[in-house]
């Protein structure tokens, strides 16, 4: 009696001490945006970028983000339209949208406690959410398109094994329309999955002898009809994309070597970045992590339950997604693979009672301290004054533009330069700003007086043996060359961190030289 009452009162304090730990990450989590502040970089600043042409402009967004993985593919603008409530709403506060992506980062925490708690145990749950909670973190302040399919794995998961389990076809139907949502938000994990699932799908119909649950495909159809309707609107842009990537014809974003060398790549990333993930790459907890997942494998194929033989299916994906990496030439970011987090999680905890508990709390509490201890290093040394930070912080950028509207004239022009050469960043500080200011500002246009904001080259482009400076993509030939300014500005503003607003008083014969009218002004083709 007295034992059953102890054992009650230690697991509800390991409940309590995990709730508030995951506040205490909740909290740390969101400390650039109690200070109104976020990640702004090129991605995170297009995709607001697109907002505005939205609500501006109420054009419909048929593609999202352009893929890293092969030139001419895009992802869905499903990420776009999740964040589009936020932004109307904050009337376009880039930190009000970060405060739903903490809202986001929560909703997370409960779907991997739901699905845990499904699967595996309430406790199991908890253990979830609390990793999950510190692994992710440092994210929730620059948050962008693969954070929706990390947010909808473990559901895809779930509902596959109760689809396994229970042979309904709704929840066929339901699953596999969440993994269309999730090729919406990053194709590099969805279609992978996709590709494993359909073959694996197919053989279990026919074991079970109910093939007829093979139109649950059809449900697909949803979430992409907005690629249906770009390719069919864009002379099937996409998918000439991909037939030439395959053929050769584009080797842009190829790596360049022999398939052994690029097997045994692919297996060092499957271990050390793909666990390094949630080890902050630490080497004897990835390889404690390896260990354990391939000893408690075998032990659970041993015992033959067929309950936890189905969480085999975390390990299907997991393999099945680097093998089929090799077919794809190019470099594997992190961010393809950053959907696997939750499910790794899931697959880890699910081991808690099939092993001893003080080797599992240990592997499990080493892991939670190394990604707290990071959390906790980024967030004390965190600078709040803009002055201090880097050029993709918002509050630079909004500082930048409140620096030239800050000038006496009523109405300018202005050209942006970054090293990327989209210049996202500025420009929607610029038109954030300008809305909310009044003065007439005409980007990439010369007026009377005409600023430059110029941000500084990219640490590898100072060194003279780089691509980046062989190519001499700088400010001074941008200058010259693209906005035709051959003089010395009448005033200059410099940063710290390196980047320079120039003004100009232009006489009339100078306001019609006119500049390089391909020079990129905002977003297109969608």
């Amino acid at each position: 009696m007295g034992t059953g009452v102890e054992m009650s009162m230690s697991i509800f304090k390991l409940k309590y001490l995990i709730y508030v730990l995951i506040v205490i990450n909740i909290l740390l989590s969101s400390r650039w945006i109690f200070d109104g502040n976020l990640f702004f970089h090129t991605d995170i600043a297009r995709d607001f970028l697109l907002m505005v042409d939205i609500v501006d402009n109420k054009h419909l967004v048929l593609i999202g983000p352009r893929s890293g993985a092969i030139p001419g593919l895009f992802h869905g603008p499903l990420w776009i339209y999740l964040n589009l409530p936020a932004f109307i709403i904050g009337q376009g506060n880039p930190v009000f949208v970060a405060w739903f992506w903490v809202a986001l980062y929560i909703s997370s925490l409960f779907i991997i406690y739901y699905v845990g708690k499904k699967m595996f145990g309430e406790e199991e749950g908890l253990l979830s959410a609390l990793l999950l909670s510190s692994i992710t973190a440092l994210q929730v302040r620059s948050l962008f398109n693969p954070y929706g399919a990390l947010l909808l794995s473990p559901l895809y998961f779930y509902t596959f094994i109760k689809y396994l389990k229970d042979k309904n076809l709704a929840i066929l139907v339901v699953s596999l329309f969440i993994l269309g949502l999730i090729i919406q938000f990053q194709m590099a994990f969805g279609v992978p999955v996709l590709i494993l699932t359909l073959p694996f799908l197919v053989f279990y119909l026919i074991k079970i002898k109910r093939l007829s649950h093979i139109v649950s495909i059809f449900i697909l159809i949803i979430p992409f009809s907005t690629y249906i309707l770009f390719e069919m609107r864009n002379n099937f842009l996409q998918i000439k994309s991909v037939i030439g990537y395959l053929q050769g014809i584009q080797s842009h974003g190829k790596l360049g070597i022999s398939l052994p060398d690029l097997i045994m790549l692919r297996l060092k990333e499957s271990i050390i970045d793909g666990i390094g993930i949630i080890t902050q790459n630490n080497i004897y907890l990835t390889l404690a992590f390896v260990i354990l997942l391939v000893s408690m494998t075998y032990f659970i194929y041993k015992k033959n339950n067929l309950k936890i033989r189905s969480y085999f299916l975390v390990i299907y994906f997991y393999l099945g997604f680097w093998l089929l990496t090799i077919f794809f030439k190019g470099p594997v970011w992190n961010y393809y693979y950053l959907p696997f987090i939750p499910l790794l999680i899931l697959l880890f905890v699910s081991f808690k009672n099939e092993m001893n508990k003080i080797i599992f709390y240990t592997i499990f509490f080493s892991i939670y301290a190394i990604n707290l201890t990071n959390v906790i290093k980024d967030v004390s040394t965190y600078n709040s004054n803009p002055l201090e930070q880097d050029v993709s912080t918002w509050k630079f950028n909004k500082l930048v533009a409140e620096k030239v509207f800050a000038g006496s004239e009523n109405l300018f022009g202005y050209f942006i330069f970054t090293p990327d050469l989209y210049g996202y960043s500025p420009s929607f500080a610029m038109d954030y700003y300008q809305k909310r200011n009044g003065k007439k500002a005409y980007s990439f246009k010369k007026e009377a007086v005409t600023y430059l904001i110029i941000a500084p080259p990219p640490e590898y482009g100072r060194d003279p043996n780089s691509i980046w400076y062989q190519k001499n993509i700088n400010s001074h030939s941008w200058k010259s060359n693209d906005v035709r300014i051959n003089k010395k500005p009448d005033d200059i503003n410099s940063f710290k961190n390196g980047f320079v607003i120039e003004k100009y008083k232009l006489s009339n014969e100078e306001v019609k030289v006119e500049p390089n009218k391909y020079l990129i002004n905002g977003i297109f083709f969608r």
